[in-house]
């Protein structure tokens, strides 16, 4: 029987704001790929098998190379981890989920001016690539789709664009409005 006036616990009292952080984030990548694939929950589930969570405390992440280790481990997780919930999902839709969390996590919260704010991958989506198809034709990105592009594939753009980008990556999002 509860007593009057006696204050329970609530689920409320354990809630950090480093949870609340990794939830907003979860819920803005999520948003980003979600249509015509899976729920947030699954995501949320994914992600939390991964090393997303722990990104902003590693210290070993320090060159576009180290990232891009990270990277390819994580976005390899989350494949695995959405074909254990019977899904087929794409490199492209990782890599987005990982591009969102970082972006609400780091990227903005630091303004930028991180170091792994400057090397980490931007979101890439249709508008992203058709937008920059004019400045990368051989590329042909106007007929690319980013949820359907494989490991080999994301990799060769994110060369490419990083040549024109180099340590402020960040800044290749001017092109989603042109």
């Amino acid at each position: 029987m509860k007593q009057v006036g006696v204050k329970t616990k609530k689920s409320e009292d354990n809630y950090s704001f480093a949870e609340h952080v990794h939830r907003f984030a979860v819920w803005t990548a999520a948003r980003a790929v979600q249509r015509n694939f899976t729920t947030t929950e699954n995501i949320r589930e994914a992600i939390e098998q991964t090393d997303l969570q722990n990104l902003f405390f590693r210290k070993d992440i320090n060159s576009p190379e180290q990232f891009d280790n990270f990277h390819e481990k994580t976005c390899d997780k989350l494949i695995t981890e959405f074909r254990k919930q019977g899904m087929v999902p794409s490199y492209g839709r990782a890599a987005k989920i990982v591009a969102i969390y970082i972006k609400t996590v780091i990227v903005i919260p630091e303004k930028g001016k991180s170091k792994l704010s400057k090397i980490a991958h931007p979101p890439i989506d249709r508008i992203l690539l058709h937008n920059l198809d004019s400045k990368y034709p051989e590329l042909k990105l106007k007929s690319r789709n980013w949820t359907t592009l494989n490991k080999v594939e994301y990799f060769k753009l994110i060369k490419k664009f990083r040549e024109d980008f180099g340590d402020c990556f960040w800044k290749i999002e001017v092109n989603w409005f042109s």
